[in-house]
């Protein structure tokens, strides 16, 4: 587990739990966590549907949690990806825009990592910032 933080792993742990109760229906479970300007961890899951474009990714679930809440900013953000294929986690390019959206600056973190067996596989965890992962987002 090197270069996490405790604090980073608990994200991490928290996007894990979310995982739990994704909705799926042909693809793979994903859990994400956000941690908020309040200080608070807020967590998601995909939710599938068989219509297309109804379903929504774990990390929209997370933010949207968050800004249920009150929170309109988050600080860094965690994904987990169930272990299936050779998928990797990273998030999507709408969730990366939708990130950006809610960040507080575009060099927050995003914490990606692979789950199997009910664990996060830490020799998988990757640090990247959202600056890296969507060097042109869409501004207003």
């Amino acid at each position: 587990m090197v270069g996490i933080s405790e604090k980073e792993k608990k994200l991490l742990e928290a996007a894990l739990k979310s995982m739990d109760n994704a909705y799926v229906l042909w693809g793979f479970k994903v859990g994400a966590a956000v941690l908020a300007e309040d200080g608070k961890i807020y967590g998601g899951c995909n939710v599938e549907s068989w219509v297309s474009g109804l379903g929504t990714c774990a990390e929209r679930c997370a933010i949207d949690h968050a800004v249920l809440h009150g929170n309109r900013k988050i600080r860094e953000l965690a994904l987990v990806m169930e272990l299936k294929g050779n998928n990797n986690p990273v998030p999507c390019g709408a969730c990366l825009q939708y990130i950006y959206g809610f960040a507080e600056n575009s060099k927050i973190k995003i914490l990606m990592a692979k789950e199997k067996d009910g664990k996060i596989l830490f020799e998988t965890v990757k640090v990247k910032t959202l600056e890296e992962l969507l060097p042109y987002p869409f501004r207003k």
